[in-house]
């Protein structure tokens, strides 16, 4: 069920969950540390992530839990559904939390102070930073928050960079104009995404939290909690909405490393894929085949953008894939003899600028992208939409560039809800993305990728990652060049590298708990019975979620896992 309407399960399921989580996190005492958990989404399946790996750390110490909620119209738009904060503040009571703090409501006090831009800060500009004016009083878990904290306020370019990608979001535009910055919904978010930063500040100064659990790190409801924990100094737990229980972390010692927590993440899983997984491949190798197999049937995301009937992949020979190839060359009308590079967009206003990207946005990169393939008439190039483009692009952006470039026989724009996984594996020889999941779903299938940003396997081995924008035209100049001569652009190590990374994401770093049903189980009374009958009848002591948590935890790694990769040689079957 979304967190929108209450049924007799969901009030069957609190009272089990009450007496279950009372009984299995620390007591809080005097010295007791803080928690900050956030339940923003409406969707149960979300929430549940983020309060189990809450309580999960609530077992290794005592710690008050606060629970930060709450949604405004603009944030209703963006998750399409209507937001109910009273069934958060029951799921909240249920699992323990010692305060509710709805952030929208403490941000509508903010603005009705009337202060929106206080002395040497103009209103809404790009260059300003902080809330300077009559910041209303709050208590949070018995505890007053501070006016004022002693702190310099949150960086300028940062909080500007927060304004910019929540506007675009909630504008669902994948750039500013002058247009949108004349607009009262443009000033009206400014004014809330100032707030937020101000009201996350005080919160976290008055607690410094020992942990932030968070489903997004991005946006101003989400981003300025995180820039917040990372002026703090706090762990940020980033639970992942697919798979069973799946958590990314950051740990204070990251920050200074990278620009953002996405970046640092990157950072830190490419190191110990390298230390840890690689040099396990052996090991590993028959359950990476498994799982390559299982991808083809695309059972889970990240690449949920490609599921339903057509994601299935059964192409078993060279010789069906050439065939197949050319029908699909055929039908839209590319010279069969050439490559064909496929380009992947981008959902446009989704998260811009939250990792490392050289272009100004994801629309100049696919822009670009086309202009440059309108003068390599050499290969073929097929440009792929998003599935959900329409939830996050009111302007109609891909077929704008589509209309641009019409006419040119070897470019094709098609949406990708009409291409069969099938046809576009056997017509692609080069995928090109900024961060996108084929960027190592491609990879493990032989085809080679590019990518013009980083995402969190970018560090991994398996795809061409260019260094900036020079260097991406060089790499698409040289990969294309070897397309037509021939060459392997993925070495049997790189395939090896993919197949490897599907693996550990798809089974090692998600954790199977009863606490937690899968994503694919979805959100109704049944998924609420499947949690009751675990919660009164499975014993709670050796729960997977409990023991990947401390692992996690105690050994800083920055994600979750099944079990102990450090000493799992013996665990695994070796065939």
């Amino acid at each position: 069920m979304r967190l929108n309407a209450a049924t007799a399960e969901f009030d069957r399921f609190l009272a089990v969950a009450s007496v279950y989580w009372s009984n299995n996190i620390r007591p809080v005492g005097p010295g007791a540390g803080t928690i900050v958990v956030e339940v923003l989404h409406q969707d149960l399946r979300v929430a549940l992530r983020t309060l189990t790996v809450a309580n999960g750390l609530r077992r290794i110490f005592p710690a008050r839990l606060i629970v930060l909620t709450g949604s405004d119209p603009d944030w209703h738009d963006a998750l399409w559904t209507r937001f109910d904060t009273g069934l958060v503040r029951k799921l909240a009571d249920a699992y323990q939390a010692d305060d509710v703090l709805d952030v929208h409501e403490l941000v509508d006090a903010y603005l009705a102070t009337g202060a929106a831009a206080g002395p040497g800060r103009p209103a809404g500009g790009d260059d300003a930073v902080g809330w300077v004016g009559a910041a209303p009083a709050f208590r949070v878990a018995g505890r007053g928050v501070p006016t004022r904290t002693g702190r310099e306020p949150l960086d300028a370019a940062e909080l500007a960079a927060n304004r910019y990608a929540t506007a675009c979001r909630l504008l669902k535009v994948p750039r500013l104009t002058d247009e949108h910055r004349g607009g009262e919904k443009y000033r009206r978010i400014v004014a809330r995404t100032d707030a937020f930063a101000d009201a996350y500040d005080r919160l976290f100064a008055a607690f410094t939290p020992d942990a932030l659990v968070t489903s997004h790190v991005d946006y101003n409801q989400w981003g300025l909690a995180v820039s917040a924990a990372r002026r703090y100094g706090t762990p940020i737990l980033h639970v992942q909405t697919t798979g069973s229980l799946k958590s990314y972390a950051v740990y204070p010692e990251d920050f200074d490393t990278a620009p953002s927590p996405r970046a640092a993440l990157t950072g830190r899983i490419g190191e110990y894929f390298e230390k840890t997984l690689w040099p396990m491949r052996e090991s590993l190798r028959h359950g990476a085949e498994l799982v390559s197999w299982r991808a083809k049937g695309n059972l889970g995301r990240p690449s949920w953008w490609r599921g339903g009937a057509t994601a299935s992949v059964d192409i078993r020979t060279g010789t069906e894939r050439r065939q197949l190839r050319s029908h699909a060359a055929h039908r839209f009308g590319f010279e069969p003899d050439r490559p064909t590079v496929a380009v992947f967009n981008h959902a446009v206003s989704d998260a811009l600028g939250t990792n490392v990207e050289h272009f100004a946005d994801l629309a100049d990169w696919f822009e670009r992208t086309a202009d440059y393939a309108a003068e390599r008439t050499d290969v073929n190039w097929l440009f792929v939409d998003h599935p959900s483009q329409g939830l996050y692009d009111a302007t109609g952006f891909f077929d704008a560039v589509a209309d641009r470039h019409a006419g040119r026989g070897n470019l094709a724009f098609v949406p990708s809800a009409k291409l069969a996984k099938n046809l576009l594996l056997s017509l692609t020889d080069l995928g090109v993305t900024v961060r996108g999941s084929v960027s190592n779903e491609l990879p493990a299938y032989g085809i080679p990728a590019v990518m013009a940003g980083w995402a969190e396997w970018s560090a991994c081995g398996f795809a061409r990652v260019a260094t900036g924008v020079d260097d991406y035209w060089s790499v698409l100049d040289d990969s294309i060049g070897g397309l037509r001569s021939g060459a392997e652009l993925v070495s049997p190590e790189q395939q090896e590298r993919a197949r490897l990374w599907h693996w550990f994401y798809r089974t090692a770093a998600d954790v199977p708990t009863s606490l937690v049903p899968h994503w694919e189980a979805g959100q109704s009374d049944q998924l609420l019975r499947i949690l009751r009958v675990a919660m009164q009848h499975v014993e709670s002591d050796g729960d997977p979620a409990f023991t990947a948590v401390r692992r996690m935890w105690r050994r800083r790694e920055p994600f979750l896992t099944r079990f102990d990769l450090s000493a799992a040689e013996d665990e695994l079957w070796e065939g």
